[in-house]
């Protein structure tokens, strides 16, 4: 009991010291804002003061600073006056120094002949003034340019000495990764438009082609896949093909016109040239073909119905359009498709006198009989279709 009673008393104490330290600390808190309080406003007048001073003179300041600069400016409009010179493009002249050395190359060679012999030379020297091959990018977009001025389009040999330009070494892929996703060189995208420029030309790469793409681009670039594409398929569609089109076109009007109307049709064609240009008197010529099943329906045509001469119509020859002219019956003789049957094919211009025209139907006459009872309505276009 007695020890309880003290310990009762030592809590008391303890108690009466938290109190007393708690009232201290009380009246501490109250006593110290206002000493703060105090202080901070003169602090702050005194910063906003000079904060005040410093910005009014920066704003003076700035303000001298924006007329001085629009005097000078005023001063220099006055002093610098535009002239506005009128120019057409005859009486601007280029200056040789501005041109590129590639191009000065190219037109010299021009100038001595456009033949194969002066485009490689250029090449050749390109190769022998620099080994290291710097600028081979512009100088081969140079000579993309002047492959068509020289008349170079259908030739393998000059692309492959063009594609022979590119350095080696440094473009090829290296590891597996490389392979699957292939890095994107400038180089690369330049060779693909090299090979691009052989497909219009409808030239095939050869062995030589492959090779040079082999070795600077490596075995799994995309170059080297358009060189892979481009040999089947032109293989491809030269099977697909029964009766090709020679290499080397006919020059003559008359003559692209007979190959033109013999892909037109699988019968066998009479084919006639009533007129021909190749002498050089005339610009107009007229080729026309008929087949015997067209013969035949012309021989039972009721002649109560006209017939209908229409075009021009137009057919590709690889890069030449060739113009013909049909000679239709009259819709309800043609029971099955109802839009009349063609028993006539002629060739000629887009822009075919009418005289010429009625002197096919004359011609035809003379081989049909049966076409003199018949009437025929010329039906023309003034654009081709």
């Amino acid at each position: 009991m007695h020890r309880f009673c003290k310990l009762a008393t030592i809590a008391r104490r303890l108690c009466n010291n938290l109190v007393d330290v708690h009232v201290t600390s009380n009246s501490m808190r109250k006593l110290t804002p206002p000493q703060f309080i105090k202080c901070l406003p003169r602090r702050q007048i005194s910063c906003y003061r000079s904060l005040r001073s410093n910005s009014d003179n920066e704003i003076h300041e700035g303000k001298d600073y924006d007329e001085r600069l629009a005097k000078i400016r005023a001063e220099d409009a006055e002093s610098s006056k535009l002239v506005h010179v009128n120019l057409t493009p005859s009486n601007v002249k280029v200056s040789p120094a501005s041109m590129s050395k590639h191009v000065v190359s190219f037109e010299k060679a021009a100038s001595l002949g456009k033949t194969k012999e002066n485009f490689v030379g250029v090449i050749d020297n390109f190769l022998a003034r620099d080994r290291s091959r710097r600028g081979h990018m512009e100088f081969l977009k140079t000579a993309m340019n002047y492959v068509e001025e020289f008349d170079l389009g259908k030739d393998v040999e000059v692309y492959n000495r063009m594609l022979d330009v590119f350095p080696r070494g440094r473009f090829d892929n290296r590891t597996l990764f490389d392979a699957i996703w292939a890095k994107k060189h400038p180089q690369a995208e330049l060779a693909l438009d090299i090979l691009t420029l052989m497909e219009d030309n409808w030239i095939s790469p050869d062995e030589t082609t492959y090779d040079i793409v082999h070795e600077i681009f490596g075995h799994a670039s995309q170059p080297l896949q358009k060189v892979k594409r481009l040999v089947y398929w032109y293989r491809k569609m030269e099977e697909m093909f029964p009766n090709p089109y020679p290499k080397v076109l006919p020059e003559s009007d008359a003559e692209l016109s007979k190959l033109a109307l013999l892909r037109m049709t699988k019968d066998e064609q009479i084919i006639t040239i009533y007129k021909d240009n190749a002498d050089g008197e005339g610009q107009e010529f007229l080729v026309g073909a008929q087949t015997e099943q067209q013969k035949n329906i012309l021989e039972g045509y009721n002649s109560h119905k006209p017939m209908y001469v229409e075009g021009p119509f137009f057919i590709w020859v690889r890069r030449l359009q060739r113009y013909f002219l049909t000679l239709r019956t009259d819709a309800e003789f043609d029971e099955e498709n109802g839009e009349g049957q063609i028993v006539a094919v002629c060739m000629s211009h887009a822009n075919a006198s009418e005289d010429l025209l009625r002197s096919w139907i004359t011609n035809l006459q003379s081989e049909n009989p049966q076409l003199a009872n018949i009437s025929v309505i010329f039906n023309l276009n003034q654009t081709p279709r």
